[in-house]
């Protein structure tokens, strides 16, 4: 399995669907991590995406209802509040230039995230770095231009379960990791709401994955530099 890390500016590929978001969710202060989990293409040319938010503040339960729906000339977002600090959003997006090309490349979005600047950094995963060649021809010859951050292969035991990712998310975002620390693990189990045996087993599990992700990708980075 191949995976692969490319930087895209936002305004490349049209409208992203953070943007049919309510704007509340993606200002600056909220706190909120906001990551494309899944998306497909539509007959349209648009596309469709499922979208998790993170919200270890609760600075969002005021504002957003448990359920809701937005819709504009660009598409339309239903959301959901699955747990106190954990939301999930279904975007049809009417202008993604993307989504087709990714469908038919054979590559697949792991996760995408707003970086600072305007930029989207999406993980995607495909069975070979042909794959992934394929799909930077695709992207180029429509003039979009991305920058690869980093290549590697991977066992699938090196990825996070979706516990695990939600507790180093939830844990980094409330200075867990911070030097010094801004929250212990008593504070943190109370947010994540488990206790703190079974937090702490799940964290080292997750930054035993990472660590040795970091040092499969590491090899691999400097392997495709020294090619």
């Amino acid at each position: 399995m191949h995976f692969i890390k490319l930087v895209i500016n936002e305004s490349e590929g049209g409208d992203s669907c953070f943007n049919l978001l309510p704007k509340q969710i993606c200002k600056d202060g909220s706190g909120a991590r906001v990551e494309v989990l899944q998306c497909t293409c539509l007959a349209n040319d648009g596309g469709c995406a499922m979208i998790r938010i993170t919200d270890p503040k609760g600075v969002l339960s005021d504002e957003v209802a448990e359920s809701s729906t937005y819709s504009n000339s660009k598409g339309e977002c239903a959301i959901d509040r699955i747990s106190p600090h954990q939301l999930v959003a279904m975007v049809m997006n009417n202008n993604c230039r993307v989504s087709r090309i990714l469908s038919e490349s054979g590559c697949l979005i792991t996760s995408a995230v707003m970086e600072d600047g305007g930029n989207i950094c999406w993980t995607m995963a495909s069975p070979g770095a042909a794959y992934t060649r394929n799909l930077l021809h695709r992207l180029a010859e429509i003039g979009i231009a991305v920058k690869r951050k980093s290549t590697m292969n991977a066992d699938v035991s090196t990825l996070l379960s979706d516990k695990q990712e939600e507790a180093v998310l939830t844990a980094f975002a409330n200075g867990y990791y911070d030097i010094p620390r801004k929250m212990n693990m008593t504070e943190l189990s109370e947010i994540m709401e488990c206790s703190k045996s079974t937090l702490d087993v799940t964290l080292r599990n997750a930054e035993r994955k990472i660590i040795c992700r970091h040092f499969l990708q590491s090899r691999n980075s400097i392997a495709d530099r020294n090619k």
